[in-house]
């Protein structure tokens, strides 16, 4: 037996928009960029030649699609780019997607990973290194693992791979890591009228669980290498002011030297004649790259995958695994197919590498993605509050399905906390459930001395606990009014913090949520207002002391959301809150509730910005101010 090393799952995300050749033609058209020569091309004899079984193509489609090789590329913002403008996704969102897919993908749970290893030369900041960052979205404070960043572009994912293979035979413990390159390379053309690239770059990102699998024959990854050309270093790169530089031409010349090197070493040392590889999946670099490397190394066209750069762009270092990724998601990757992955470009780096889709079909043993969910909350015990609310039942069942013990308070809905016991069935969590009116501070007050003489340890205290009110103008809300909504958002959610502060276990968190009323006001609001900004007032002056207890404090400002405060606003309303805070969607309480338990244990959250009040973390959910 001997171990192999195999991609057990593939992810990856897209810029969500999607720009075609025709956006491209028309900026051209319109001034916007320049340096097309319309003429040229219409006179040519090869598009002439064209035309004949491509009636409709104009000079650009030709030139674009048919030479260059490109038609689709996705960006984080939408074309053409404003000059001032910031992405809404950056490399690093993109790459907490891609990982979580391919997580999904082999099956295996992030507590599993041993390596975190990314690359990408389109950071969303100089540091800390964006592995470092990335692996905060999925393990606990309690996960020390190394994470390794590598600034590399069209080479990174196969540095990377031949590191990540000597982590894993140097750690024989050690079954998975994550290898992810992700990248944004519009953020570079901002400031760029040279069609060239717009035509090129697209913006992705793409991970691989590379996991250990003992086998008695070689699959997986049969043989990398990776070299750099001094002759290349200053032909394509990006300069301090954030821009893109390229002479096309040496990047083609030297490109196309290296591409062949490299993958005549790989072929080489796997002992594989070229009639047996199934395919060429290089770096997807445009068409007069590849072709003449295809052309050189004797493999027919037919063989040459090239999906990414027509749908996709060029992705830099990416554009291998995200071709496998797409072809494991149609299908096409059947087992025993043998591939060549030769890579060059920025900084002269180059490389490749040849794999073996796995023969036997079986899967990487593995622990698995959802069992290692259902443990993650293991012997920790949460309360939360409003349980039969739209938000309160799906965060108690997030809590359910990651194994937490719960202690539930509802005030008075009996039908649907029955719901939500019968819903709690299915897990195997420990639940207790507390009827307590919180506009009655009496009953606030026997609530606690229930929860605290039960010898409870709480570990997590979650606040969701509110009603709106009427929604009336700030003139029409009566005495009573107000005091019932103070009492049950802010008051009872105080004395509550306060008087369980002798049972936190000294290694949790305390959640209050919060409103986007709180910064979108509409019409009649005024009291829900008022209570959250009294609340957020004394999570901000109590967090010091929570800390002291050990317990970590988040204030967690909430979008709108479908079943939420939507239900008692209008269109018109939802609009204008909307816009003002910059939200796209109105997202799901599921989708709410699953970030919000998240926050409890994982640092940073995907969706969410953060800032902080002293020792106070405010994260807002869903919107970006």
């Amino acid at each position: 037996m001997q171990d192999n090393f195999v991609f057990s799952g593939t992810g990856h995300a897209l810029g969500k928009y999607s720009v075609r050749n025709k956006h491209i033609e028309d900026a051209l058209h319109n001034g916007y960029l320049k340096g097309f020569n319309e003429e040229r091309v219409r006179n040519s004899l090869n598009y002439i030649e064209f035309l004949k079984t491509n009636p409709e193509a104009s000079p650009f489609d030709y030139f674009a699609g048919h030479k260059m090789g490109f038609e689709t590329r996705g960006h984080v913002t939408p074309f053409p780019p404003n000059r001032n403008q910031i992405s809404t996704q950056s490399a690093l969102d993109l790459g907490v997607i891609a990982i979580e897919n391919a997580l999904k993908d082999a099956d295996v749970h992030p507590k599993d990973i041993g390596m975190w290893m990314v690359s990408t030369v389109s950071p969303h900041e100089q540091a800390p290194g964006i592995a470092c960052t990335i692996k905060g979205f999925f393990t606990k404070f309690s996960d020390f693992t190394p994470t390794y960043t590598l600034t590399s572009g069209c080479s990174g994912f196969c540095v990377n791979l031949q590191g990540g293979i000597e982590f894993l035979k140097n750690n024989p413990e050690i079954q998975h890591i994550v290898v992810a390159h992700t990248e944004t390379m519009s953020s570079f053309l901002t400031k760029l009228t040279d069609f060239i690239p717009f035509v090129t770059f697209g913006d992705a990102a793409t991970a691989v669980i590379l996991s250990r699998k003992p086998g008695k024959t070689r699959e997986g990854v049969i043989s990398v290498v990776n070299y750099q050309d001094l002759k290349m270093v200053n032909f394509v790169g990006v300069d301090k002011d954030w821009n893109l530089y390229m002479d096309s031409r040496v990047v083609r010349e030297r490109a196309t030297i290296d591409i062949i090197k490299s993958a005549t070493e790989v072929i080489e040392k796997s002992g594989w004649g070229i009639d047996e590889i199934d395919m060429l999946l290089p770096h997807q670099t445009g068409n007069a790259i590849l072709e003449a490397a295809s052309d050189q190394l004797r493999l027919p066209r037919e063989k040459l995958y090239r999906e990414v750069q027509r749908n996709h762009g060029n992705v830099s270092g990416l554009g291998v695994p995200l071709g496998l990724s797409l072809l494991k998601k149609s299908g096409e990757l059947k087992a025993g197919m043998k591939i060549l992955s030769p890579v060059a470009g920025v900084g002269g780096e180059y490389g490749a590498f040849t794999y073996q889709v796995p023969l036997n079909g079986k899967k990487v043993k593995t622990n698995g993605y959802l069992t290692g969910l259902s443990t993650e909350l293991k012997n920790r015990t949460a309360l939360v509050t409003g349980t039969t609310g739209a938000l309160g039942r799906k965060i108690t069942v997030e809590l359910a399905k990651r194994g937490c013990q719960l202690l539930l308070q509802y005030n008075k809905n009996d039908k649907k906390m029955a719901e939500l016991e019968k819903e709690l069935d299915q897990y195997n969590v420990e639940f207790k459930v507390f009827r307590a009116d919180f506009s009655q501070h009496e009953d606030v007050t026997r609530f606690i001395y229930e929860i605290s003489n039960n010898n409870n340890k709480i570990d997590y205290l979650i606040h969701t606990a509110a009603v709106t009110g009427s929604l009336s103008r700030a003139s029409e809300v009566s005495h009573d009014e107000l005091s019932e909504v103070l009492q049950i958002n802010q008051f009872s959610a105080i004395s509550l913090t306060k008087g369980l502060k002798d049972i936190f276990s000294g290694e949790g968190t305390i959640l209050y949520t919060g409103s986007v009323a709180e910064i979108a006001q509409f019409s009649g609001s005024s009291a829900y207002v008022a209570s959250k900004k009294g609340l957020h007032g004394f999570a901000a002056s109590f967090a010091g002391e929570a800390l002291s207890l050990g317990m970590r404090s988040i204030y967690y400002m909430i979008g709108l959301f479908d079943g939420g405060m939507t239900k008692k606003l209008d269109e018109k309303q939802i609009d204008a809150v909307t816009t003002a805070i910059n939200q796209e969607t109105v997202d799901s309480p599921e989708t709410v509730a699953e970030r919000i338990v998240k926050s409890l244990y994982i640092p940073k959250v995907i969706n969410t910005t953060n800032s902080y009040e002293g020792v106070l973390l405010v994260r807002k959910d869903g919107f970006f101010l």
